[in-house]
């Protein structure tokens, strides 16, 4: 099954090959429902209320025609999204980035990614915590959200990445530089855990997003371009009432909303990898989101991501959340 799972992953790439391409804007479909291009990272943490929500029809009860189109990164994604090619992306925590330099509006989170970030130390390495890893090489994809966790775990041990012989790779690299010996320790994210525990299973697992929670805030979400969210916020309204739906789902019925979701992801893994991948994510109730969206902590977290990536220099300045996140299409859909 393991070998099965690395492939599907180190596939992704190359099964990725839908692009974004062009859309009328604001069109209309048969019966008075709008049209809306979505596109999303195809995995399960930032993907799976987007196609749960597909599914089971939430978008059309909302009166939406929604075309899903999946990318390989965030970055990719964020570059569509800026160019109009799509009217709304579904990422990870690039959701922190590219709205904060004035590039789209961020209108709903997903998650925690609480333990899909993981940093793993090879057997016989002398590491046995992150304290351990001063002066040694640690492989890991700079700019992504296992950069964050490992810089936010450096930072709680009163180190930087100076302390540490950084290794930059793309993240199937990093996975198989780890097992093959090349690094003593990785910083990656699920599946490719996978690959450890099969090729490498006396290596340890020296920390998670969790672990170091709030600092290590990793979520994902959905954001807007800035033209859509200007003219079609009544769009984004119903989004995020099919959204509130889904989400109710998975917190009530997790095992039989994965199992409705996964099957949109049998291009890239499988059911048993999908539902393996999210169960590693942390999800809220509705209430316990509007909780979060009123008191401030959705705008903790994304800052707190914003300042990691200002911190490894992916951004240039601090942006005040509150000039790109828009809190009150979630609370008005909620209402």
């Amino acid at each position: 099954m393991n070998r099965r799972i690395l492939a599907a992953v180190t596939g992704l790439a190359l099964a990725l090959s839908v692009t974004a391409c062009g859309t009328d804007d604001d069109a209309t479909g048969d019966g008075g429902t709008q049209k809306v291009k979505v596109g999303y990272i195809a995995g399960p943490a930032p993907g799976m209320h987007l196609l749960l929500a597909k599914e089971r029809g939430y978008f059309a009860e909302a009166g939406l025609d929604v075309e899903t189109v999946p990318f390989q990164t965030g970055i990719s994604l964020s570059n569509a999204l800026t160019g109009g090619s799509v009217d709304v992306g579904v990422m990870g925590a690039v959701i922190a980035n590219f709205p904060a330099r004035g590039q789209g509006k961020v209108f709903l989170l997903n998650n925690l990614e609480a333990n899909i970030q993981q940093i793993w130390a090879a057997p016989d390495s002398g590491i046995n915590s992150i304290a351990d890893l001063r002066g040694k090489k640690v492989a890991t994809t700079t700019g992504t959200a296992a950069h964050l966790l490992l810089h936010v775990a450096l930072a709680e041990n009163g180190m930087t990445t100076d302390d540490i012989e950084l290794v930059n790779l793309d993240m199937p690299a990093v996975a198989n530089t780890f097992v093959t010996g090349g690094v003593p320790a990785a910083a990656l994210w699920a599946p490719f855990d996978n690959q450890i525990k099969e090729r490498l299973p006396q290596a340890r697992m020296i920390g998670t997003a969790e672990q170091f929670q709030p600092k290590s805030a990793i979520t994902g979400g959905w954001v807007a371009n800035n033209k859509f969210h200007a003219e079609n916020r009544d769009a984004l309204v119903k989004i995020a009432q099919a959204w509130l739906k889904a989400n109710d789902d998975i917190v009530t019925d997790q095992a039989g909303a994965l199992a409705a979701g996964c099957p949109s992801l049998s291009e890239f893994m499988t059911t048993e990898v999908c539902t393996q991948i999210y169960q590693q994510a942390r999800s809220y109730p509705n209430a316990e989101w509007a909780t979060y969206y009123a008191d401030g902590t959705v705008a903790d977290w994304v800052g707190r991501m914003e300042q990691v990536f200002v911190d490894i220099g992916a951004l240039p300045a601090f942006v005040d959340p509150d000039q790109f996140l828009d809190t009150t299409v979630f609370t008005d859909a909620n209402k």
